[in-house]
């Protein structure tokens, strides 16, 4: 008889556990929210959802990486229903003249460094390379199905306490992936939502495009929707009011990023998003205590560390042993 294993929390990373483990496990998912609900209480539906490297990132992380790296990059040439494609990406920074700290540059197909005479005024760097992008709104609904054919039960449920989910699950062990509700429910005071605000613009543009350093500013696109994901901030506010000044500076910044790819788009034809990534202060933490897992704090990584924090997750319950 299979171990019963329960997870707290139905978002990307919640349902990447449950797929990593349903062939050894049998698996319980208890949730507030869950894949086709689009309240703006959870993350997973709202994020621009590309696997974009982190570069900060210890050698375990980027090994994390590395691994739902392979899984999305298989997914996208096995199933295109999964909402999940290839992309060419451009990432261009500010703040460094060289790659000597990126890692990733053995990782990446067809990575290149952009000649300094094609860069954008204000690029320091830039970086070409084939990446990966999701669309949420296909993406969770199609593992939440894979995962009922697989015999994973999910509870619609609001906990308090994880005994609350222990209770309900009847599990051997419990996997705290609830993002923001590990501040209560994990009693992690490092624990915060962190505000973003992007637009959904419909159009055919098909490259990812990535700005980090002084300014963080993306455009992704969404396999099967029609349009692309822009942005972004990162904010402390707790507020869902669209900020209408920050639409139009996303825009400037983008077109710019994009030699113009977006001159005279009407922001008032655009598809505001606001969210909150699951953030916590002191980084991701992935590890047990007892017969609890701990899975979260991954901020607005999750679609990238996702299915390797649910390797790492398997590797501790066989660790310890899952009784």
């Amino acid at each position: 008889m299979k171990e019963t294993i329960g997870i707290v929390g139905a978002g990307i990373t919640g349902l990447a556990t449950a797929y990593v483990l349903s062939s050894k496990y049998t698996i319980t998912i208890i949730a507030r929210d869950l894949p086709g609900d689009l309240g703006t209480s959870w993350a997973s539906p709202w994020a621009g959802a590309v696997f974009h490297p982190q570069i900060k990132a210890s050698i375990a992380q980027q090994n994390m990486q590395i691994a739902c790296f392979k899984f999305y990059w298989d997914l996208a040439h096995q199933d295109p229903s999964s909402g999940v494609k290839i992309y060419p990406m451009t990432e261009y920074f500010d703040d460094r003249t060289d790659d000597l700290d990126i890692w990733y540059k053995t990782l990446m197909p067809d990575y290149r460094i952009i000649p300094r005479s094609e860069l954008p005024k204000g690029v320091s760097m830039g970086l070409n390379y084939t990446a990966i992008a999701m669309n949420p709104l296909l993406l969770l609904p199609w593992l939440k199905r894979k995962l009922e054919e697989r015999g994973v039960n999910f509870v619609r449920k609001e906990i308090k306490k994880l005994d609350g989910a222990r209770k309900i699950t009847q599990a051997n062990i419990l996997i705290n992936a609830s993002g923001v509700g590990a501040k209560e429910l994990a009693s992690d005071d490092a624990v915060r939502p962190v505000r973003g605000q992007t637009m959904f613009v419909k159009t055919d543009f098909n490259q990812l495009f990535m700005r980090e350093g002084s300014e963080y500013t993306y455009v992704i696109p969404r396999a099967g929707s029609g349009g692309v994901i822009m942005g972004g901030i990162k904010s402390d506010r707790l507020d869902t009011e669209v900020d209408l000044e920050l639409k139009g500076d996303i825009l400037r910044r983008v077109n710019h990023m994009t030699n113009g790819a977006f001159e005279g788009l009407n922001l008032s034809s655009v598809t505001d998003i606001v969210g909150f990534r699951p953030g916590r202060t002191t980084g991701l933490r992935v590890e047990r205590e007892g017969d609890i897992i701990h899975a979260y704090g991954v901020e607005g990584a999750g679609y990238i560390y996702s299915f390797g924090v649910a390797e790492r997750v398997g590797e501790l319950i066989e660790r310890a042993g899952a009784k």
